[in-house]
């Protein structure tokens, strides 16, 4: 068989060579069973033979050797144990009748090899037959391209990584190759430039120029750690061989690997971290230029490649562009560690983005979106984050063109897939900032991002980051949070809604916390719930809401009262008169954050509750949110409700006004007034006392005569008898401090 020209491209390391195996032993086990009816000399036999023959070729299109063993009743083709089917069955059954474990088939191996060793393959015979050894009869054929039970047959698969067909899996050309050249970088270095029989000796059987082709990516992969102890472990047996030969050899090796990480994307952090000795040493060892070298060639190639498909696909006179070529050759970039070039590339595609020229606009979509599914955000964070940093910078100075919202959203996806929140949180954020709330509508000034929010306002996207939110930790649900917030629909409130009663505090807390921000979309949601009397149901001889219900509604209120937006008291002020307590209490504590006139009306109303807590709260809220004008409404509620008149008076001391004053002054010169207020249902002299510190609350000249005036109209007799009393106490405090 010859040896195909390779043309090596990531289309054809994608190769699948499960797809490959399976196919080759069933159309090897329908020919096995041809030639055992029909014979070598048969046509039939011989046209079944040309099917496996064909896929033997396409196998060794990539590697020197294809073979097959048995493990455990377990048939293995290139190592890949086979799904379990008649077909392997049949090879099985003929293998194991011949007593063989292992097979080996050679690149150069001919039909007419083939057709020998099938011919043979599938004879009944004796044990006592001569060629009951297959090994035998090949060695007499001089058939050196087929080999039966050898020491190579064995050694291969046993040196060779095993693989489950059985099961999904990546079985690429590209898979198995990285495998086999493995993670010694020593070893690594050594199969720069190899020839095929070095990496036989290797156990890697795949071509010199595949090898070659993938050495770079290898490199790339290796994490700066295992190669700067890789470094120092060469350095100290620099720094402890005496004899110079014998130090030659470790430091030529150093240098050897310093221009193999040439295009390593963490070559400069590597360099930095290693001992200053050897840093210098490097250095002085001369420049690192691998252009000369098999892999430098490849870095150039794929450069030169990129910039082509750039000035073909952007030229004035082109039509179209294959966005699979384009990214198969920037994936190439990536892969031989020349983020710094891809970078340069997402830029200059960028602009095409921004052109005025609409086909090229399309062509740099089509082609940045085929490129974005071949990042792997860890291993291409750098050019990754450049790319998504760039979309930021154009969103915040208007240069996005429409055909951005696709982009954004392909990117925000690819995030979501990567759980790469912090770079979601960037982009919604940059969006955020486009979008504005007038007179309670929403408004965006781009389509562009218009779009490319309702592209992302999904239930499953949703869904998905408010469970990531739940199960991650502090910084990443940080991050989710700033994501929900800058989404800002009802669709999220609606599910953060879901979880407000989660049995977490710290869940539940977080979600309350994005709702007070989430604005009208809250309010809206949250409304809808609080107007909704199916949450108010309860049994006819109970007050109280049932639990799942009472969390649902407690936590709407305080959404409500979170956003502090007078939308919010229209359908509270439905639910002020509710037999529930727990939600009056709520509610005036929702009216207080919300304020404003409306509010207090509604606090005059509930500070008549039956209920006193619920009447106290309302008092107390007046005090922080009301003013002046709030003052007859309040001396109103005294004069029905004469248990409360001391927190009214009190509070009464806080709203000022002259309207407070004029009613304070009467109540304390007027026995008869401040008599009738307290109704027989409270202490006059608690009341008094109340009076007395709301005046010197005002604190106002007035105020303070009326105080003295008091005073001076008590007798002497008074005046002793109730020297050391509350009231004589806080009159003469107040007096002093004036």
């Amino acid at each position: 068989m010859k040896n195909l020209p390779k043309q090596v491209n990531e289309s054809t390391l994608k190769t699948n060579l499960s797809d490959m195996a399976h196919s080759l032993v069933r159309e090897l086990a329908m020919a096995c069973k041809k030639m055992s009816i029909y014979g070598a000399g048969h046509p039939v036999a011989a046209k079944a033979l040309d099917k496996p023959y064909f896929y033997f070729g396409k196998i060794f299109y990539f590697k020197k050797y294809v073979n097959f063993n048995i493990q455990q009743g377990n048939l293995f083709l290139l190592n890949i144990r086979l799904k379990d089917s008649i077909f392997n069955g049949h090879i099985i059954q003929f293998m194991q009748l011949r007593d063989i474990n292992a097979l080996l088939f050679e690149q150069n191996m001919s039909l007419e090899n083939l057709t020998a060793f099938v011919d043979q393959f599938v004879r009944r015979v004796s044990p006592r037959d001569p060629y009951y050894q297959l090994s035998r009869f090949l060695d007499e054929k001089e058939i050196k391209t087929i080999e039966v039970n050898s020491h190579r047959a064995f050694n291969l698969f046993e040196n060779w990584k095993l693989y489950r067909g059985d099961v999904e899996g990546d079985f690429s050309v590209k898979r198995f190759c990285l495998d086999q050249l493995g993670d010694n970088l020593k070893k690594l270095v050594s199969f720069v430039d190899a020839k095929t029989d070095f990496l036989i000796d290797n156990y890697i059987d795949f071509y010199p120029d595949i090898v070659s082709y993938l050495l770079p990516e290898k490199i790339s992969s290796l994490s700066s750690v295992s190669i700067r102890n890789v470094l120092s472990e060469l350095a100290h047996e620099v720094n402890t061989l005496a004899d110079e030969e014998a130090k030659a050899v470790p430091f030529n090796l150093i240098m050897s690997i310093f221009r193999l990480i040439t295009g390593h994307p963490e070559r400069d952090r590597i360099v930095e971290q290693l001992d200053n000795r050897l840093r210098e040493k490097i250095m002085a060892g001369g420049k690192f230029d691998d252009t000369d070298t098999e892999t430098g060639k490849i870095r150039i190639s794929s450069r030169n490649r990129i910039d082509g498909l750039l000035e073909e696909y952007f030229s004035s006179g082109a039509e179209s562009s294959d966005a699979l070529e384009f990214s198969d050759a920037f994936l190439r970039l990536l892969k031989t560690g020349q983020q710094g070039k891809a970078v340069e590339v997402v830029c200059r595609l960028m602009d095409y983005m921004s052109n005025a020229n609409p086909d090229f606009r399309q062509k740099a979509l089509g082609i940045l979106m085929a490129v974005t599914d071949q990042f792997n955000v860890d291993l291409d964070r750098s050019v990754f984050e450049s790319m998504v940093n760039d979309v930021v910078n154009r969103l915040a100075t208007r240069q996005e063109t429409y055909e951005y919202s696709e982009l954004i959203w392909r990117l925000f996806d690819k995030c979501r897939f990567e759980e790469r929140f912090d770079l979601m949180a960037k982009l919604t954020a940059a969006m955020a900032m486009r979008r504005q709330l007038e007179t309670g509508v929403t408004v965006y000034d781009s389509m562009t991002v218009k779009k490319a929010f309702e592209n992302i306002n999904q239930k499953e996207i949703i869904d998905q980051l408010i469970e990531a939110m739940i199960k991650g930790k502090h910084d990443t649900a940080n991050d989710i949070k700033e994501v929900l917030v800058a989404v800002g629909s009802e669709d999220i409130a609606l599910a953060l809604s879901q979880i407000i009663s989660h049995p977490i505090r710290q869940i539940r807390q977080q979600s309350l916390r994005i709702l007070a921000e989430l604005g009208k979309s809250s309010l809206r949601v949250f409304s809808r719930i609080i107007m909704d009397d199916t949450w108010f149901e309860r049994d006819a001889d109970r007050h109280e809401l049932p639990d799942h219900k009472w969390y649902v509604v407690r936590n709407s209120i305080f959404v409500l009262g979170s956003l502090r937006d007078q939308e919010g008291l229209v359908p509270l002020r439905l639910r002020i008169a509710d037999n529930d307590v727990r939600v009056r209490r709520e509610i005036v504590t929702a009216f207080e954050k919300i304020g404003g006139e409306e509010a207090i009306d509604l606090l005059i109303l509930m500070a008549e509750d039956p209920v006193r807590e619920i009447r106290v709260s309302a008092i107390n809220a007046i005090g922080l949110i009301g003013n002046s004008e709030t003052v007859p409404l309040l001396i109103d509620v005294a004069g029905r409700n004469p248990m409360d008149t001391p927190r009214i008076v009190t509070v009464l001391g806080k709203l000022g006004g002259n309207d407070a004053r004029s009613y304070l002054s009467r109540l304390i010169s007027d026995p008869e007034m401040l008599s009738n207020l307290a109704g027989g249902q409270i202490s006059k002299d608690e009341l008094r006392l109340a009076i007395i510190r709301a005046l010197g609350k005002l604190g106002d000249d007035v105020s303070l005569n009326t105080l003295k005036a008091y005073q001076d109209s008590m007798t002497t007799t008074q005046k002793i008898f109730f020297k050391n009393s509350p009231v004589q106490k806080a009159i003469s405090e107040i007096l002093s401090k004036k």
